[in-house]
């Protein structure tokens, strides 16, 4: 007698097989796109800094960011980051300290993540992945 198809066993094995390789690469891709995320806010909070110091050097003044006051960013010549309805970070920049802050609004690491990066280029990460 002539075998078609496959049995039960071999369906249920390959399906067993294909929920492992899923559940190993799910969370390799979901920390790489977060890695990616935060690469994103240093960049944003490096071209903040470039700005507000050209800003200060013209002016002798520094001017805080934040998403409240869309000219603000503007006048430093920056587009505000808060504009995007599908930014991953919230972005500030306090005059007085002189630290532009990143913080995650959405995503699987929400809780609190914070990157911190001062005028003199030091940077503090909180609560990150």
């Amino acid at each position: 007698m002539k075998k078609n198809g496959f049995t039960l066993m071999e369906l249920m094995l390959t399906v067993i097989v294909i929920a492992i390789l899923v559940s190993i690469a799910i969370p390799n891709y979901i920390n790489t796109v977060e890695r990616a995320r935060a690469r994103e806010a240093r960049a944003t909070l490096e071209s903040m800094r470039a700005a507000e110091q050209t800003y200060a050097s013209e002016r002798r003044v520094m001017i805080s960011l934040d998403e409240t006051d869309s000219s603000a960013w503007t006048m430093v010549g920056l587009e505000d980051p808060h504009n995007n309805n599908r930014r991953s970070w919230d972005y500030t920049f306090d005059a007085v300290s002189g630290n532009g802050t990143a913080v995650r609004n959405s995503g699987p690491y929400v809780v609190n993540w914070t990157i911190q990066l001062g005028l003199d280029g030091t940077e503090t990460v909180t609560n990150g992945p």
